[in-house]
C-alpha cells in the first residue's frame, strides 16, 4: 500500500555499476514510495542483487544518483562542488536505516536467537539492554518464534533461521527492508513460513524491495513488479497487468519459463 508522502524512500536515477570490469547495472532508474512493495524479477545475471546491494552501499555505483530517504548512499558533495566517497561513519549511519535479509541468514552462530536480535540495537544504536531485550522478545513472537528465543542457529530449521534474520533486521527499526532471494536456500516446506512474515510486513506498510523467484508472492503482495535483464529495467507494471499482459518480448520469454 503506497503512502501519500512525496519523498521517495528509494530514488535511483541512471545508476551504473561496474564489477570486475563488467557493467552490471546500465542506466537503472526507479523510485520506491514509502509503504510500497516492489519485487525485482528477471533471469540470473540480470543485475537484481547488485541493484539491491547498491541501495545500502554494499556495492558502489559508478554513475547516476541513488538516494534512500533523501540521503545519497554513495557520495557527498565537497566544498568545491565535486563528489567524494561518503566517509565510513556516514555510510554506516545511513545503513542503520536499511534492513537487509540475505539468502543465507548470516546469523551469529555463537548467539541465541534472542541475542542475535537484540545485539545490533545495543551495540550500534546504544539501546539499553533493559529496553532492547523485551523488544527483541516481542519481535521473535511477531515472527512466530517466541519459544525458540534460547536456541542457537544450529538448532533451528532454515525457515526459522530466516525468520530470526528478519526479526534481527526489524530490531533496528529500519525505514526500508531489502530482501535478496530470502527463500532460495530453504526447503520447499519452509518457504511459506518466511513468505507469511513478509506478507504481514506488507500489510503493516513496511517499504520493501524484494528479489525473488516466488511469483505467487509477487502476484499477491507487490504493488509493482520490476523486470530486469542485462543490467537494465525493461518493464515495470502492477503484477496483475504484468502477468497477464507483459509487453516486452524478453519479459514474455522469462515469464513463460517460470510460470
Amino acid at each position: 500500500m503506497t503512502s501519500t508522502t512525496t519523498t521517495p524512500t528509494v530514488s535511483a536515477n541512471d545508476v551504473t555499476c561496474t564489477l570486475g570490469g563488467k557493467r552490471i547495472l546500465d542506466g537503472v532508474s526507479l523510485e520506491v514510495a514509502p509503504g510500497e512493495v516492489v519485487v525485482l524479477v528477471g533471469p540470473s545475471g540480470a543485475g537484481k542483487t547488485t541493484f539491491l546491494r547498491t541501495m545500502n552501499g554494499l556495492e558502489r555505483i559508478d554513475g547516476g544518483d541513488l538516494e534512500v530517504a533523501g540521503e545519497p548512499m554513495n557520495y557527498e558533495l565537497a566544498a568545491n562542488g565535486r563528489r567524494r566517497d561518503l566517509p565510513r561513519k556516514v555510510l554506516t549511519a545511513r545503513r542503520q536505516e536499511i534492513g537487509f535479509v540475505f539468502q543465507h541468514f548470516n546469523l551469529f552462530p555463537h548467539m541465541t536467537a534472542l541475542e542475535n536480535v537484540w545485539h545490533a540495537p545495543v551495540r550500534v544504536r546504544k539501546v539499553p539492554k533493559s529496553i532492547a531485550i523485551p523488544q527483541a522478545e516481542a519481535l521473535l513472537e511477531r515472527v512466530g518464534l517466541a519459544d525458540k528465543a534460547g536456541s542457537r542457529p544450529n538448532k533451528l530449521s532454515g525457515g526459522q533461521q530466516q525468520r530470526v534474520a528478519i526479526a534481527r533486521a526489524l530490531a533496528m527499526k529500519p525505514r526500508l527492508m531489502l530482501f535478496d532471494e530470502p527463500t532460495s536456500a530453504l526447503d520447499p516446506e519452509m518457504v511459506g513460513e518466511v513468505l507469511d512474515v513478509m506478507k504481514e510486513l506488507a500489510v503493516e506498510h513496511m517499504t520493501m524491495v524484494v528479489v525473488t523467484h516466488e511469483m505467487g508472492f509477487a502476484r499477491e503482495v507487490a504493488d509493482r513488479v520490476v523486470v530486469m535483464d542485462a543490467g537494465k529495467i525493461i518493464e515495470v507494471a502492477p503484477p496483475a497487468d504484468l502477468f497477464a499482459h507483459a509487453q516486452h518480448p524478453r519479459t514474455q520469454a522469462f515469464l513463460s519459463k517460470i510460470l
